[in-house]
């Protein structure tokens, strides 16, 4: 890919409104497997899995105090405020340039004082169980756009605790669609990433230690057989592959290979 696409170019103009917020977000979603790929891996023949809303996630904020809320950052930007309660004024998700949903994302118990003064109440937030491994299991990566002499540094999950996420929290997905993207974005770890030894090491410290119970059950449903209900699944949202001679068999074998080690 020589040259951004009107997606990515309004991915990095977010990193840029939020560059003073990053430390305290982590970068969820869809584009992580495009910021490991680009920017951690640079493995730069591979076509990243991109998507459309930049989610990120949050905590208790620890390292510093903010002047302004995120959104009162971002509303006077080129933001266009959506309301998902027609009935209603207040919460807002924010899109920037009228086509990019920013998403934010945190655990359940998170304290009220986060939400009033980091993010700010007029904002949708969403509030998932389990939430919190993925930011107690998190690496910088610096990320810096084309043609750009000033970069970012983003926080991301690791790879393995992405993979190991995904691996869990995909049976609760009402949509299957979604299903789909979570189990996709499992494969793209598992073929693409050069240190695929080191993340199986660090899944085999998360399962001793008890982290987000059911992986292994969920793999052994969806991953049993190569007729299995992932593989077709997966194989869909890959889509043709000049790379692979039996896709199929490929997901197939990596996802046995995980099962194995889990």
């Amino acid at each position: 890919m020589t040259k951004l696409s009107e997606t990515e170019t309004l991915f990095f103009n977010v990193l840029e409104d939020l560059k003073e917020y990053l430390v305290d977000l982590t970068l969820v979603g869809g584009w992580v497997p495009y910021v490991f790929s680009k920017f951690l891996w640079k493995n730069i023949p591979v076509e990243p899995v991109t998507t459309v809303d930049v989610d990120f996630g949050f905590g208790e904020v620890k390292k510093r105090m903010y002047t302004k809320t995120i959104f009162e950052k971002l509303t006077v930007l080129d933001y266009i405020e959506r309301h998902p309660m027609i009935d209603k004024i207040y919460p807002v998700v924010l899109y920037k340039g009228g086509k990019i949903p920013v998403d934010f994302i945190t655990f359940s118990e998170i304290s009220d004082d986060v939400l009033e003064k980091f993010i700010g109440r007029q904002i949708n937030v969403n509030k998932i169980d389990r939430f919190e491994f993925l930011l107690d299991h998190r690496i910088p990566i610096n990320i810096r756009p084309k043609k750009q002499k000033q970069g970012f540094k983003v926080y991301c999950p690791k790879p393995s605790a992405f993979l190991f996420h995904k691996g869990v929290v995909f049976m609760d997905r009402e949509d299957q669609q979604k299903q789909a993207k979570d189990l996709h974005y499992m494969y793209f770890i598992l073929r693409y990433a050069p240190d695929i030894d080191i993340i199986h090491k660090e899944l085999i410290q998360y399962k001793k230690k008890g982290y987000l119970k059911n992986i292994s059950r969920n793999l052994n449903e969806y991953f049993g057989r190569i007729s299995s209900h992932g593989c077709i699944m997966v194989e869909k949202e890959n889509g043709p592959d000049d790379y692979v001679d039996d896709l199929r068999e490929d997901i197939y074998t990596r996802f046995k290979a995980l099962r194995e080690l889990l």
